[in-house]
């Protein structure tokens, strides 16, 4: 009896040498701040080829297995192809002229917004005690809108002064659609990131009535696609977990 005894506290001090740690998956809440250099296709390519969005997200990590968030995207440029803005507005020199009767020096630039929520699929590549490498993948839905802004050197243009300008303006806003890939590096120590390419979808309409430019009504829907690449920094806002960092289990 007392040898059988003696054997099994043998065992459980030889075991309990054997224990090997688990490391859990944490729940993190992290602010992203980022750039996105884009090429446009569809109706949006007609006035500009490219954008630059400056994307804001919220997004909440679940143990390295999904993430969900939302995202606020500023859409600037200044690469706008103006050719057939100011058609109707030209003297017979084909000068623009200002409302002082001078030849008026007009820059455009491009503007807009996007908002969605979104949601991702994610595979741990490499896992350490203190850092993640993560492939994620999935899209959103969301809304869009962009115009092009009027900035006038000297004096204005009266045509596209006050509310005239929203017949030139091309404004259009309507529902998208995004898909994203991604790759995420999360480090407790240093600097996290994520790096991906992005795709987006939109079907807009225009807000004015009228294309002062082309001289024809604003009908129909407009397909607005971007597609390129996105890098942020990524702010651990906190992290939660209600087991303990460190778990065991018996080789």
């Amino acid at each position: 009896m007392i040898f059988h005894v003696g054997n099994l506290l043998h065992s459980a001090s030889v075991d309990s040498t054997n224990f090997s740690p688990i490391i859990k998956e944490k729940r993190w809440f992290f602010l992203h701040v980022g750039v996105a250099p884009f090429f446009n296709s569809g109706d949006w390519a007609n006035r500009y080829s490219t954008s630059v969005n400056i994307p804001l997200s919220f997004e909440y990590e679940h143990r390295s297995s999904y993430s969900v968030g939302v995202q606020y995207s500023f859409f600037v440029g200044s690469d706008v192809n103006d050719s057939n803005i100011y058609a109707g507005m030209s003297n017979e020199e084909g000068y623009l002229i200002d409302v002082n009767g001078y030849p008026a020096v007009v820059r455009t630039y491009q503007r807009g917004y996007s908002i969605r929520g979104y949601a991702l699929k994610n595979w741990i590549l490499h896992r350490g005690r203190d850092h993640r490498f993560l492939l994620q993948a999935g899209g959103g839905f969301g809304w869009y809108e962009h115009y092009t802004k009027f900035a006038f050197d000297v004096d204005q243009v009266p045509q596209i002064d006050g509310i005239y300008a929203g017949g030139y303006a091309m404004r259009t806003s309507g529902p998208q659609a995004s898909q994203q890939l991604r790759l995420q590096y999360i480090n407790n120590e240093a600097i996290s990131f994520s790096l991906g390419l992005e795709l987006a979808q939109g079907f807009g309409q225009r807000t004015s009535p009228y294309d002062f430019s082309t001289q024809t009504r604003n009908e129909g829907t407009y397909n607005d696609n971007q597609w390129g690449a996105t890098l942020s920094i990524m702010i651990p806002i906190k992290y939660r977990d209600r087991v303990s960092e460190v778990d065991y289990y018996m080789d």
